[in-house]
């Protein structure tokens, strides 16, 4: 009886280790199953969230290049179209300037233009044949040339100074070089000279060589400029 005692006691221990065993085996596969489901649970949402977030940025980088490829479609539509544009509008601006070139040429073969050009070129050839002439008959009727002056004394330097009649009288030139200049040469160069130039021009032209085109030409610019 005494031994038998402590053996049921075991037992009785045994039974319920084993009932504790089982109730907290069965309460952790319970707990396992709820996180594991939890767990699942909140892994799909995260996934799904995941994956959301993947196809949305997926898309925006597709739309995003969809969007820069068709600006440069039409970026590269307009640089051919412009330049198609400028392309025609050269040949036709070509086009246009042969048309005009060749109307002037037709124009200016007509009898009417031909005789005008004919009489112009004639013209200045008879101006230019006068001009000739004058300027034979100038050197033909040119005076001996005067003996230059003594140099003046260092008191007659001082003195007062004189007039253009008198330096053209006395033979000095108005302009550098003047005497190496024929009557067209200064007739060209009136309109240029002013005033008192032109009237300096005048009294030597008049004292000295005598070119009735040169006096003629500095008469008529010192009337229109008076």
């Amino acid at each position: 009886m005494t031994r038998s005692n402590p053996l049921l006691r075991t037992g009785t221990r045994l039974r319920r280790q084993s009932t504790v065993l089982v109730q907290q085996t069965r309460t952790a596969s319970e707990m396992f199953l709820v996180e594991s489901r939890d767990a699942s649970a909140a892994f799909g949402q995260e996934l799904k969230a995941a994956t959301s977030k993947w196809a949305d940025t997926t898309r925006r980088s597709v739309d995003g290049f969809r969007d820069a490829l068709l600006k440069e479609a039409l970026d590269w539509q307009k640089l051919v179209l412009q330049s198609r544009d400028a392309y025609v509008a050269a040949v036709s601006e070509r086009l246009r300037r042969v048309e005009r070139q060749a109307l002037s040429t037709r124009e200016a073969l007509t009898p009417e233009v031909v005789e005008t050009t004919v009489l112009e070129s004639a013209r200045g050839l008879l101006q230019r044949a006068q001009e000739r002439v004058d300027e034979r008959l100038e050197h033909a009727t040119k005076p001996a040339p005067r003996q230059k002056p003594k140099k003046a004394t260092a008191a007659k330097t001082r003195s007062k100074p004189k007039s253009k009649k008198q330096l053209a009288e006395n033979g000095q030139a108005p302009l550098r070089n003047y005497d190496q200049l024929t009557a067209r040469d200064v007739v060209a160069r009136i309109q240029r000279l002013s005033g008192p130039q032109a009237t300096a021009v005048l009294e030597y032209e008049r004292a000295q060589k005598k070119r009735a085109t040169v006096i003629r030409a500095i008469e008529q610019r010192l009337s229109a400029a008076g």
